[in-house]
């Protein structure tokens, strides 16, 4: 399904929500990752500017084995191979476009993007070039390598972040 299909359905989406199947993963994009991450689990939900659809995309996910912890107790509406519908409490779309503004935006590193006025990426000190979490969590750390792979919070992480993460304490090492 592309991005321009998800957006589509979640715009008339007022009361389910909608997992996908990708990978590993359920995932749960715009209103669907509001009301999963209200009235089921708090998961850390990501905010990307999606070339196609030309706006932020907000999604959220957990793995496909962690499925009957998590949806323990959920309505299952409709369950396919790759999507799963969930009743939802009534989305109130004034309450998601705020939640959507305040979750914090991911893009990965050497992407610069036309950002909105409001927004306010992580820079680097003296590059133009946008900082991921997962990159400037490793420049945060002073105590060394091994205390900042104690510090980062891979549950919370995308597998992008993860690899990013990789890559900057490998260049750290070679350093």
């Amino acid at each position: 399904m592309t991005v321009k299909e998800i957006i589509q359905i979640e715009n008339g989406n007022r009361n389910t929500i909608i997992l996908l199947r990708e990978g590993i993963f359920w995932r749960a994009y715009e209103k669907s990752a509001y009301a999963f991450s209200m009235q089921v689990h708090p998961y850390k939900p990501t905010r990307k500017w999606v070339i196609a659809v030309k706006q932020d995309v907000v999604s959220l996910g957990f793995p496909v084995s962690a499925a009957e912890n998590v949806l323990n107790g959920c309505k299952v509406l409709m369950r396919q191979e790759a999507r799963l519908v969930l009743a939802a409490s009534p989305i109130d779309p004034d309450g998601f476009e705020v939640w959507k503004q305040t979750v914090p935006r991911s893009l990965p590193p050497a992407v610069v993007a036309p950002e909105p006025a409001a927004a306010s990426p992580v820079m680097e000190p003296a590059a133009s070039s946008v900082v991921s979490p997962a990159v400037s969590a490793v420049g945060q750390c002073c105590d060394g390598l091994a205390d900042c792979i104690r510090r980062f919070n891979i549950e919370s992480k995308t597998p992008v972040d993860c690899m990013l993460f990789l890559m900057e304490l490998k260049r750290k090492l070679a350093e």
